[in-house]
């Protein structure tokens, strides 16, 4: 299938944190489809195996890894962005700390910084965030009539991470909530005010399943359905039932904020159906009889009606009709008996 694209052929592409889960099945679809990809992470050895890798399925020199320490430090952005031509702002702040002041400002800062320097650098066409429906809205299982558009804002979590007790278990996923919320805010004032020479869209998953690119990487909400397989539920009993979307549909949902002539100044919702846990584990149960999982502890489902329609017209015109469900996307994270 042939798909215009606003990036030239062959282009180099940004991927900042792309170790991450996401952030490394988006640097996969974007080698797949033929682009060059400039890669940063906080130390050498979190890409070492990813670009070895890439370099054996993809070659030699199709990806680069950069050493970036601080993306809040402007001279290390300017090299990472010379020559590219757009630039997906994937990594973000995900140590759950209960501290507002420490986490928030932080990620607004990484975020401006990286919206300008690709506005000081020319080649740059493209700029996509990576934010969270953590941003846009909280699960409220149960309850019914929640209607969620490409603009609906979580202004609650933006008070609770600051009014909630720090001995409270939620307090580090409010301050979460707040820190992708203010920091897409961020972007988008920044966008409006400067109206850079680049084109920008954001990318808004909600909790993404699936497997990692390789078997061992480290990896955030990948590793919370891991744990439970294997026995913890400790994280995963914290979080509400919710949406899901599966990794390789988020990242190709990226793919096409990058690269689709008709994906402008959009915010893409991307979300493919609710799940609690207690359908987490029937389905561990059915793929694996023979082991034993922990007791169910969660029923109940998020109403929430979320337009999606644009993040499923993005699938459409990369080819994907249709988002992959938790079935199969479950079994491609821990496989079968």
């Amino acid at each position: 299938m042939s798909i215009s694209s606003v990036l030239p052929a062959g282009s180099t592409v940004v991927v900042t944190g792309a170790n991450g889960f996401v952030a490394s099945h988006l640097v996969q679809q974007l080698l797949l489809a033929g682009y060059k990809v400039r890669g940063t992470a906080r130390a050498a050895s979190k890409l070492q195996n990813l670009r070895a890798k890439w370099n054996a399925e993809f070659g030699e020199g199709k990806f680069e890894a950069l050493v970036v320490e601080d993306l809040t430090k402007i001279d290390a952005l300017k090299e990472a962005m010379q020559g590219a031509s757009a630039v997906a702002h994937v990594a973000s702040d995900l140590s759950m700390s209960s501290d507002p002041n420490a986490v928030i400002p932080a990620v607004i800062a990484m975020t401006e910084n990286i919206l300008s320097t690709a506005n000081a650098t020319p080649s740059i066409k493209r700029v996509v965030l990576t934010s969270s429906t953590g941003a846009g809205a909280i699960s409220q299982p149960g309850v019914e009539g929640i209607e969620v558009n490409e603009w609906t804002w979580n202004e609650f979590a933006k008070k609770e991470a600051r009014a909630t007790p720090e001995e409270d278990p939620l307090k580090g996923l409010w301050v979460y909530c707040a820190s992708k919320t203010e920091g897409e805010q961020a972007a988008w004032a920044y966008v409006e005010k400067e109206k850079p020479h680049f084109e920008f869209n954001s990318v808004v998953p909600t909790f993404v399943m699936g497997p990692t690119i390789l078997p061992d990487q480290v990896s955030s909400s990948a590793g919370i359905v891991k744990a439970l397989f294997f026995g913890d539920k400790g994280y995963a009993s914290m979080l509400p039932p919710q949406y899901f979307v599966n990794a390789e549909d988020v990242a190709l949902v990226h793919l096409g904020a990058l690269t689709l002539p008709s994906v402008v100044s959009q915010r893409v919702w991307s979300v493919a159906e609710p799940y609690n846990w207690d359908q987490v584990l029937a389905i561990f149960r059915k793929l694996h009889p023979s082991r034993t999982f922990v007791e169910d502890f969660q029923d109940g489902h998020d109403l929430s009606q979320i337009d999606r329609s644009k993040a499923t017209e993005v699938l459409r015109q990369l080819g994907r009709e249709g988002w992959r469900g938790l079935s199969e996307t479950l079994e491609a994270a821990v496989g079968r008996e």
